[in-house]
């Protein structure tokens, strides 16, 4: 068995694209489980944690609240 998994994120609600990660399939059962994301994956930016969450880009997110 693979120590890493292919994981599809929900489609942007902006754009309509979504991503496709490889990740370890320890941290992902991990936080599948109930682990808190940030903890999860630590090196990863928060955009990027994002996108895996709601399948959010960066650049989409910034459309939907953008600065005052």
């Amino acid at each position: 068995m693979s120590d890493t998994i292919l994981v599809k994120s929900r489609p942007c609600t902006v754009c309509g694209e979504y991503e496709v990660w490889s990740l370890d399939r320890q941290v992902v059962s991990r936080w599948q489980e109930g682990e808190n994301i940030q903890h999860a994956f630590p090196d990863m930016s928060a955009g990027d944690r994002e996108v895996l969450i709601s399948g959010t880009h960066p650049a989409c997110w910034d459309q939907l609240f953008p600065e005052e």
